[in-house]
């Protein structure tokens, strides 16, 4: 049974209580924008490194005997980009995160406060 306020009206405590289908499009759209962010993202660091592992492993002779400049092995310059490519997927990351994930967040976390804030109103 709800609770009643001072006024006998019941009152609503639960977040987005008015508007249920709003809550689950918005948290929806949130969590596939963040699926999706994390997917490309992790896919592409560990990608880099399993072809980095791969080619060390059944490629020795390519990696540290095919010199690409000077002194300078393919593995070695492979291991270089693949700090490039590391920190290149973070930086992404960050930029897609605040691009796409945090307005909608925002919005959701807005949204939830101006409905706790006037599920409280007296009415």
């Amino acid at each position: 049974m709800p609770a009643h306020d001072a006024y006998g009206q019941a009152s609503r405590h639960e977040p987005y209580a008015q508007e249920p289908h709003q809550r689950g499009t918005d948290l929806d759209a949130l969590r596939s924008a963040y699926r999706l962010l994390r997917r490309a993202s992790t896919l592409t660091a560990l990608g880099s490194f399993v072809v980095y592992v791969v080619l060390s492993c059944g490629a020795p002779g390519l990696m540290g005997g095919a010199e690409v400049a000077g002194e300078l092995s393919l593995g070695m310059a492979l291991g270089i980009l693949q700090l490039g490519v590391t920190f290149a997927a973070v930086f992404w990351y960050g930029r897609s995160a605040r691009r796409s994930v945090d307005p909608l967040a925002r919005a959701i976390r807005e949204r939830a406060a101006t409905t706790a804030r006037n599920a409280g109103a007296p009415r």
